[in-house]
């Protein structure tokens, strides 16, 4: 079994490429299964196959604890450790090949406090994956994607497994630079502002995150014309039989 994570921030279309790469394993005949790992979430674009909605109620805290909706949600995402050995009999019963993990769309739930990273590394497997999703609504400027990148290697920092890195939302790019950003990230100093302290601060971080192999290229990525998956599906296949 291969575990495969989603992470990004909020609204980058984590449960949106869940969907469409749990459809697609499938269509390839693979036994995969879908796990929402989000107990504040409404609505679903997949069917999901375990639901920590199940084990964990948002409602039941905020009563049991007197906690309002965002205490409620903190303590939901640390109490997710406390049901993974249910999480793992369950996983066991379908006994899939692939199992997607969708994580709570306020991405410092997950990766940055002790639970998330415990979560990743408790899960019975035998490979991991993480699919970080930078939105490109948010990176239009190059201090932004810059950031960005930072973000992204933070969370390969703190999940510590393979990671691959998309940009989401490929059908809503207009800007020309922001592709050529993805495809070669050494392209962003043509166009970080000449002068001043942004400047020297934006190039240094990016020039550490290069140095440090940490830019990764990003596979551009449409949840409308499904570009990008092949590549995704291509890069899981090596890292997941590999370990690269």
């Amino acid at each position: 079994m291969n575990s495969i994570f989603l992470t990004g921030t909020a609204g980058s279309g984590k449960s949106q490429l869940t969907s469409i790469l749990t459809d697609s394993f499938i269509q390839n005949e693979k036994e995969v299964i879908a796990v929402n790992l989000d107990p504040g979430v409404n609505n679903l674009p997949y069917s999901a196959d375990i639901d920590i909605r199940d084990f964990i109620s948002i409602n039941e805290i905020m009563e049991k604890y007197n906690l309002g909706p965002n205490g409620a949600v903190i303590l939901a995402a640390d109490l997710i450790t406390s049901k993974i050995d249910e999480i793992n009999d369950t996983i066991q019963t379908y006994n899939p090949d692939y199992v997607f993990f969708d994580t709570p769309g306020q991405i410092e739930l997950f990766a940055f406090r002790t639970s998330g990273p415990y979560f990743v590394q408790n899960i019975n497997d035998q490979g991991r994956a993480n699919i970080f999703l930078c939105d490109s609504t948010l990176i239009s400027k190059p201090e932004n994607f810059v950031s960005i990148a930072l973000l992204a290697s933070s969370i390969k920092l703190q999940l510590k497994i393979p990671q691959i890195c998309v940009l989401s939302k490929q059908d809503l790019i207009n800007d020309e630079n922001l592709l050529k950003w993805a495809e070669d990230p050494t392209e962003i100093f043509n166009n970080l502002p000449k002068d001043g302290e942004m400047h020297d601060l934006t190039s240094r971080i990016a020039s550490n995150l290069l140095e440090a192999d940490l830019f990764e290229e990003l596979i551009p990525v449409s949840s409308m014309t499904h570009q990008g998956i092949a590549e995704i599906t291509a890069l899981l296949s090596r890292i997941l039989t590999r370990g690269d």
